[in-house]
């Protein structure tokens, strides 16, 4: 298992409880070290060091969030579904670094969250498909997340474009005890990739490269499998 980290930065006060994470960091390593057969990780050169970046997975399981954590030393935070923050769990994913979105009307208060994120030079999930989808196939992407990206950096007015990462995951055969897991990094798209046309049009070309790549890094794992022996 590779366990890279992709920078640090400060914590905010308003951001997860940082002992809570602390505690928790070593032992959900070893615990998915534990309940997975193996672990594969391939891309890592596509994350940058340092700035504001946003992680873009495939969202097929709740496993999803814990194993994107693998990919960085500091808290990540995670736009979840407001339905999530009841009870314990909500206690727990709150301190884990999710914050909440109402999925059927996503308001300002999230994108604001974000741009305060990613103004502290933080690393948020976002996945793009909007919720979990049972499936291993790619299901067709909505702009939702292009456009939150575009809004976000025109209000902040950042010096650059944020990253946006797109990761491939898949189970195998599927999010089961001791199954095997694989998880591919493509690399960073940019906003800056789609300028020259209206905001609607350029949100729907990045919408588009996203949903390519994330195909593609879903075609690599594939070949990969392939060619791995089912008693590794």
């Amino acid at each position: 298992m590779i366990l890279p980290a992709i920078g640090t930065s400060p914590l905010s006060k308003t951001n997860v409880k940082t002992w809570f994470y602390w505690v928790i960091f070593p032992i959900h390593r070893l615990f998915l070290g534990f309940y997975f057969r193996a672990i594969l990780i391939e891309g890592i050169e596509h994350l940058p060091l340092e700035g504001p970046l946003i992680l873009a997975p495939k969202h097929f399981s709740r496993w999803d969030p814990l194993l994107v954590g693998l990919l960085s030393v500091e808290p990540l935070r995670f736009m979840a579904n407001a339905n999530q923050f009841e009870g314990v769990q909500g206690w727990m994913i709150e301190r884990l670094g999710a914050f909440p979105v109402d999925l059927a009307k996503p308001g300002i208060s999230s994108l604001r969250c974000t741009i305060e994120l990613l103004k502290e030079g933080r690393k948020v999930v976002l996945f793009p498909e909007g919720g979990i989808v049972r499936s291993q196939v790619l299901r067709s992407l909505k702009p939702g997340l292009a456009r939150l990206v575009l809004q976000a950096e025109s209000l902040a007015k950042f010096s650059e474009s944020v990253p946006v990462v797109p990761i491939a995951l898949r189970y195998e055969p599927g999010a089961f005890f001791r199954a095997k897991v694989y998880i591919q990094i493509q690399p960073p798209l940019y906003s800056r990739q789609f300028e020259g046309e209206r905001d609607r049009d350029r949100a729907d070309r990045f919408t588009e490269a996203l949903e390519r790549s994330l195909r593609e890094g879903l075609t690599h794992i594939g070949a990969e499998k392939s060619l791995q022996p089912d008693s590794e």
